[in-house]
């Protein structure tokens, strides 16, 4: 194969002198270390302060019980949604310390979704929130660290040490990289092991050999292993090879190459999927079934077309099969941007929540990559660089699941490494240029440290700052629980007296140390403990999350229709005042009753149902929760009452309540 030097030259700029050529490498070698040595480790810093300053957010629980239980006793059973790696490393700690599990949970049966979210609130208030969090993070935080050499390596192999030296200070400064970098969520490991599948292909297809086709597949069973969306790089590294391998065929060494070398390397591909196909299985113990134990199969499917062809092949873990066809069938949601709400996906999400949460100076910086001479003297490099970026993108434009930039992370490393050349191109052109480069890095090195440890809900400056990004985005892009901590230690400050709390994370988390009362939100039912009811008129300190604001959510828009007196963390908007929101007061009194139900209190069951229905009369959530009280008291014909009721409401908005009619009708069978 032809090396990589004969296709990117480089030009060097040692003086002719080979002894004094040599000596000025090996200092320039010895300041590059001590260079990326120092911007390492403040890049951990950065990741160690958010470690510490922000609570857990949705996800991180329940990762880290699954890692924990993987290990424990091999139970894949349990948060199949995502794959093993980053979980398995975050609770490495966990395994070092003293800890209690649920009895007989691990490996004895499924663990639906939602159960398992609220079994991962349950495991770390039993084990001491911070006893366990903050140790899982510091270690899935290696992910990040290892992203960081990675980029380095690789950008000072392709164009040299003051690319990478640019490269790794955009890395370390990035409020996206640092923000993600430091959670026990999946994004990072996926955005690691990308970078190293790329990167070890294109050091194979520069320098063919067998310990290189083993890396390059070895890399390539981490990024399956770290989440269910790295199965679209695999089609993505086998159009950078036939890329490659036209472009080579191209230049002017075009006579080297033969039909017998081109067929070698697309059955390198294949031998690079197999080896990353067994890393994967090896990371559920070369075990089809998801329960340890299991003769049958663990999880029943019904998906129909090429998705249950490839899962009734077995040609994945059943535990991953099941992940991948979760994200498959429930990869739509709404999506909120600039203040709209749309009913799915749209295709310039992506690329405007991008603008919106990427630093300015990489934004500044990515046009320099349009540079000529890059191409001219680095085609194959930028071809690795750049194809997967526009891939990928192109991809996620095509999704419907628009709730985080955090889903495109994995294009970050790659334009970091086209921005910093491409700047570093341009200064050589030009040494004007290197003052506003300078300056650049500074500024984003001053922007970084502004938004900490705010980095979740980080907005750049040209949209209005992290106090703004509220009003742009939801979910990860602001709000994923991580201000908990934040709102406990406001309230204390400013002695807000009686206050209140609408929360998005784990109602098991937000009832451990929490002075505010709470209300109905997203997650706050994970939780085996009985809810306080929310009266319908409240007077006091309200502190609302991003994700019960209108136009998402209007429980809560009496409150929100005032002017807030402060934002927490960028995500959490305080208010004052006398407020009445009976929907949120009857939705309280709603999940008091299930919770009641379980408990066997029927009485207190009916009641709380009862006073729902006074509330909410016109709600059939409400009736529903007030006829499956009865029914549980045996009054069968007041109960059948009651759930035609819900069902006859419902019919009126099938397109908010059809999975209450559903239910509804469900119930009526049983009393029949």
């Amino acid at each position: 194969m032809v090396p990589c030097a004969r296709i990117d030259p480089v030009e060097s700029e040692l003086t002719t002198s080979p002894q004094l050529g040599k000596h000025r490498r090996q200092l320039s070698r010895r300041a590059t270390i001590f260079i990326f040595t120092a911007l390492i480790l403040i890049y951990a810093a950065q990741l160690s302060y958010h470690v510490f300053r922000t609570s857990a957010t949705f996800d991180e629980p329940i990762h880290i019980l699954a890692g924990y239980r993987y290990w424990e006793c091999g139970d894949y059973g349990i948060n199949p949604e995502h794959p093993p790696l980053l979980k398995l490393i975050a609770s490495i700690p966990a395994r070092f310390q003293q800890v209690e599990l649920t009895p007989g949970s691990c490996g004895s049966e499924l663990t639906p979704k939602w159960e398992g979210f609220k079994k991962g609130g349950q495991f770390l208030s039993t084990n001491g929130v911070e006893r366990i969090l903050v140790p899982a993070r510091l270690a899935a935080a290696s992910m990040s660290l290892l992203l960081a050499v990675v980029v380095f390596l690789m950008t000072r192999e392709i164009f040299g040490d003051v690319e990478a030296l640019v490269a790794s200070a955009l890395l370390a400064f990035e409020p996206n990289l640092i923000a993600h970098g430091s959670l026990v969520t999946t994004d990072m490991a996926l955005t690691t092991t990308t970078v190293g599948a790329v990167y070890t292909l294109y050091r194979y297809m520069c320098k063919p050999g067998l310990a290189r086709l083993l890396l390059t597949g070895v890399a390539v069973g981490l990024m399956l292993a770290s989440k269910h969306s790295a199965i679209l790089m695999l089609p993505i590294l086998f159009i950078l090879l036939i890329g490659d391998l036209l472009l080579v065929r191209w230049t002017k060494a075009k006579k080297d190459v033969t039909l017998r070398q081109n067929l070698y390397h697309l059955a390198a591909y294949v031998a690079v999927v197999f080896i990353g196909f067994v890393v994967l299985w090896a990371f559920y113990r070369f075990r089809y079934a998801a329960l340890p134990g299991a003769v049958n199969n663990s999880v029943t499917l019904s998906t129909g077309g090429l998705l249950e062809l490839i899962l009734r092949s077995r040609i994945f873990p059943e535990s991953y099969g099941y992940g991948l066809a979760d994200v498959v069938l429930g990869g739509r949601r709404s999506t909120f941007l600039l203040g709209n709400v749309y009913s799915t996906g749209q295709w310039f999400y992506f690329p405007v929540a991008f603008t919106i949460k990427t630093s300015i100076a990489l934004l500044l910086l990515i046009p320099f990559a349009l540079n000529r001479k890059l191409y001219r003297n680095h085609a194959r490099s930028m071809l690795f660089l750049l194809l997967p970026v526009v891939i990928y993108f192109g991809i996620s434009m095509m999704s419907g699941l628009n709730i985080g930039v955090r889903h495109i992370l994995p294009v970050y490393p790659f334009l970091i490494i086209v921005a910093a050349a491409g700047a570093c191109a341009w200064v050589r052109q030009n040494r004007i240029f290197v003052i506003p480069l300078i300056a650049l890095l500074i500024f984003h090195i001053a922007a970084s440290w502004r938004t900490a440890p705010n980095y979740i809900a980080f907005a750049n400056d040209f949209w209005g700052g992290t106090n703004n990004t509220w009003r742009l985005l939801h979910e990860s892009n602001v709000d994923w629980g991580q201000n908990l901590a934040a709102v406990e230690m406001y309230s204390k400050g400013e002695s807000t007296g009686d206050c209140w709390l609408a929360y998005f994370g784990s109602g098991e988390l937000a009832q451990l140390n929490q002075r505010c009362h709470l209300m109905p939100a997203l997650g706050w039912t994970l939780t085996d403990r009985v809810s306080e009811p929310v009266p319908p008129i409240v007077e006091g300190t309200i502190f609302l999350s991003r994700s019960v604001l209108p136009p998402l959510d209007t429980r809560y828009e009496a409150v929100a229709q005032t002017s807030p007196q402060a934002i927490i963390g960028g995500s959490i908007l305080v208010y004052r005042g006398r407020f009445e929101f009976p929907q949120a007061a009857a939705e309280s009194h709603i999940v008091r009753s299930g919770q009641l139900l379980n408990l066997h209190r029927f009485d207190e069951a009916m009641s709380d149902a009862r006073k729902a229905v006074e509330l909410a009369p016109n709600d059939p959530s409400a009736h529903l929760s007030l006829g499956i009280a009865l029914a549980g008291s045996h009054q069968n014909d007041e109960a059948r009452r009651e759930l035609r009721t819900a069902i006859q409401l419902a019919i009126q908005h099938p397109a908010l309540f059809q999975h209450i009619e559903r239910q509804a009708r469900e119930e009526l069978d049983l009393l029949r």
